[in-house]
């Protein structure tokens, strides 16, 4: 019963999703849109109406497993975790310019923020490791 009190409502409304709208100039030559048209009136042209949402929810890079390598020299170590040290900082700062819809409440937008301050700590740490090994093993 519910089902076919839907299918009738919802059929009862399609034609007003279909409506012509009609563009109407007076002595004045101010325009008005209406679905009810009088004698100074024709056929707008507005096209199909928008929709909009709200920007994609932020989701961190999955961490992917390396694959099976030869160990890299010091040298690229510390390249690596300098490049990677670089995009860090870029995320962060690409993340502070946007809010995104779903984070409406403020905690969430700081929750984001601080996800990516850490990974920047993150590869700080991993730069300096990097550093560190190389001076120890006489790479300079």
């Amino acid at each position: 019963m519910k089902a076919l009190i839907t299918i009738l409502l919802l059929s009862a409304s399609l034609p007003v999703f279909s409506a012509t709208v009609y563009e109407c100039t007076d002595s004045n030559g101010r325009r008005t849109y209406t679905q009810n048209p009088d004698g100074n009136c024709r056929a707008s042209k507005l096209g199909t109406p928008s929709v909009y949402t709200s920007a994609p929810a932020y989701t961190a890079p999955a961490a992917t497993a390396a694959p099976d390598l030869p160990p890299p020299s010091a040298g690229s170590d510390i390249a690596a975790a300098r490049q990677q040290l670089e995009q860090a900082r870029k995320n962060l700062e690409e993340g502070k310019k946007v809010r995104y819809g779903n984070e409406r409440n403020y905690v969430r937008y700081q929750q984001r923020i601080a996800a990516l301050e850490q990974a920047v700590s993150e590869a700080q740490q991993q730069l300096d490791a990097a550093q560190q090994g190389s001076n120890h093993n006489g790479v300079h």
